[in-house]
């Protein structure tokens, strides 16, 4: 007797039963094993659920702004999850160039930008301008009759004055820049404590360490405990602007993009204008 079977893995045990019987009564002369689908990958399911991580680099002027923006990206964005890093803007310029992973980088100012240009890292045609603002001169709130402006750095009662180090950060740079221009950087040099971003200034400043301080005016509003009395004066420093563009060795450039593209958008920009930010133009 010839008989031809086809044995699935699952019921192996009851196909070689089976077997055995045949076997027995003599005569079994083709019998195969059925092919059977693949069953799943352990953690295949769970690595296709975990979304993409985007990792962005970004001013410390920013993160307010960003934090509140991107937001409602995550929430119409499952697959992707937006990380930051935030900090001076030269100093993750320096980060990038050695090396640290980034996908996209927001500074806040042309310069750095400028570096990653020419070191490869960023394509000039990819830059994008996301936002600008403006610089102002700050006092601990309730001492502003002490300080009423930038003239008044000058005084004696007015021991320390802080300012982004302009060796990294853009703030402390546009904050040179207007020192000089009324020439006062000569005059009050001796005077400055120089802070490591924009936010340590702040802090400083609210917390009464220092009689005054330049920062953006985003990040005075972000402040109760300090009081603007002074904008820089038309001229007196470059355009204060965010460059923004996806890093050439971007490990996910296409949600990199997205994410670009969404801080472009009218729904972002409402948002960074809401909190003092200036269009793009």
């Amino acid at each position: 007797m010839v008989v031809s079977c086809r044995i699935r893995p699952r019921s192996a045990r009851v196909a070689g039963a089976l077997l055995l019987v045949l076997l027995a009564a003599g005569g079994v002369t083709a019998c195969q094993a059925a092919p059977s689908s693949p069953g799943p990958v352990p953690g295949q399911d769970a690595a296709a659920a975990r979304p993409v991580e985007v990792l962005v680099s970004a001013a410390a002027s920013l993160q307010d702004a960003l934090r509140e923006a991107m937001a409602d990206f995550d929430r119409d964005h499952p697959a992707i999850h937006v990380r930051f890093n935030f900090g001076s803007s030269g100093a993750l310029a320096q980060q990038i160039e050695a090396g640290a992973p980034a996908d996209v980088f927001i500074a806040a100012g042309q310069q750095p930008m400028d570096r990653l240009v020419e070191k490869g890292l960023v394509d000039r045609d990819a830059v994008r301008v996301l936002a600008r603002n403006r610089i102002v001169l700050i006092v601990p709130r309730g001492e502003a009759g002490r300080v009423r402006g930038w003239l008044d750095l000058t005084a004696e009662e007015v021991r320390r004055i802080a300012i982004g180090d302009p060796a990294h950060v853009p703030a402390g740079q546009y904050g040179r820049q207007v020192l000089e221009h009324l020439g006062l950087w000569a005059r009050v040099n001796a005077k400055l404590v120089l802070d490591q971003d924009v936010r340590e200034v702040l802090h400083h400043v609210a917390a009464g360490e220092a009689q005054a301080g330049i920062v953006y005016q985003t990040d005075a509003a972000t402040s109760d405990r300090v009081a603007v009395v002074a904008e820089a004066p038309p001229g007196s420093h470059r355009p204060v602007v965010y460059p923004m563009a996806v890093l050439e060795d971007s490990r996910h450039p296409a949600e990199a993009a997205a994410v670009v593209e969404f801080l472009l958008s009218a729904r972002s920009q409402a948002v960074l204008q809401r909190h003092g930010f200036l269009p793009p133009r």
